[in-house]
């Protein structure tokens, strides 16, 4: 099994009482790693990059999301395990539609501090324009309802969210047709030094409340505590999101080479290319392997390649 329709994973989890782990990389050596941990635990796991990140209108350098749709999907069709690809949080609706274009398995449209962006009727709106289009494609929807709170780790700020609403998330799902619905229950976007306090009982009542083919999705996973996963899982996550865990992965990674290793009497080439021991690329991949093994297992998704 290699690439998989986005829906038809999130359904094999929900089944089989797991929770998909979507792994956030950012350029093609993290890719690697995410899906290089992902066949060693006999995982089916998600991948892919983040809409919003890569239409920043402040990035030094314009970014071409075929680039990335490309090696995302080169790599999921060639994996030994199932693999979708997600175009995360974009909140340009433009690109959604090219992420479906470009063949992501799984788009999802998301306005940054979506309580102050958009009227929940212009949100409903906009996800049915995308469901419409997408779904006819055969890609998948995931949305959000609610806000999570966001961590700014530089300076220790925090942007308050707002926990979803129930009878809102009721009422959005069936309004839109989305597939995937990500829940604000406690979890907290790039949280790194302290644990949210999820709030199970909410994912339950969700759950309960909402259609039994829609599939619940928890962001901000770099900043739960591993042991809490399972309880989500059984109240009805079905996909978790990390990134910030492996960002830091890759930075620790460096600095802790740079600190062991005087790259000044060494040959650059073994530094950086040639992807061998001394390679600051493959100390990098096998940091990020070793995060994602963490969650994959936290997830209970060991094992359950199909």
């Amino acid at each position: 099994m290699a690439k998989i329709n986005g829906k038809a994973l999130l359904d094999h989890a929900e089944a089989n009482k797991y929770a998909v782990g979507y792994f956030e990389s950012w350029n093609l050596e993290s890719t690697l790693a995410v899906v290089r941990a992902a066949e060693i635990l006999k995982s089916p796991v998600m991948i892919g990059v983040c809409g919003t990140y890569i239409a920043e209108p402040k990035r030094t350098y314009k970014e071409n999301l075929s680039i990335y749709g490309a090696m995302l999907n080169t790599i999921a069709e060639q994996a030994k395990v199932p693999v979708a690809v997600l175009l995360n949080e974009s909140d340009d609706e433009t690109l959604v539609y090219r992420g479906v274009q470009e063949k992501f398995d799984m788009v999802m449209f998301a306005p940054i501090f979506a309580a102050n962006a958009l009227p929940i009727e212009e949100q409903i709106a906009v996800q049915k324009r995308i469901v419409h289009y997408a779904h006819r494609c055969n890609v998948a929807v995931e949305a959000e309802v609610g806000e999570l709170p966001m961590v700014n780790s530089a300076t220790g700020d925090i942007h308050k969210g707002e926990n979803t609403d129930p009878e809102l998330a009721v009422n959005f799902a069936k309004e839109t047709g989305i597939d995937a619905l990500a829940v604000a229950v406690g979890n907290c976007h790039l949280m790194e030094d302290a644990k949210a306090d999820i709030d199970f009982s909410l994912i339950h009542k969700i759950k309960s409340m909402t259609e039994k083919n829609l599939r619940l999705v928890l962001h901000g996973g770099t900043g739960v505590d591993l042991k809490d996963f399972k309880g989500a899982i059984e109240v009805g996550i079905t996909k978790v999101n990390i990134g910030t865990a492996l960002k830091r992965a890759a930075v620790n990674a460096t600095k802790d080479y740079y600190n062991k290793n005087d790259v000044d009497k060494m040959d650059v080439n073994d530094i950086l290319g040639r992807g061998m021991e001394w390679d600051i690329m493959v100390k990098q991949q096998e940091a990020i392997m070793n995060v994602v093994t963490d969650y994959i297992k936290a997830f209970h998704g060991e094992n359950k390649a199909f």
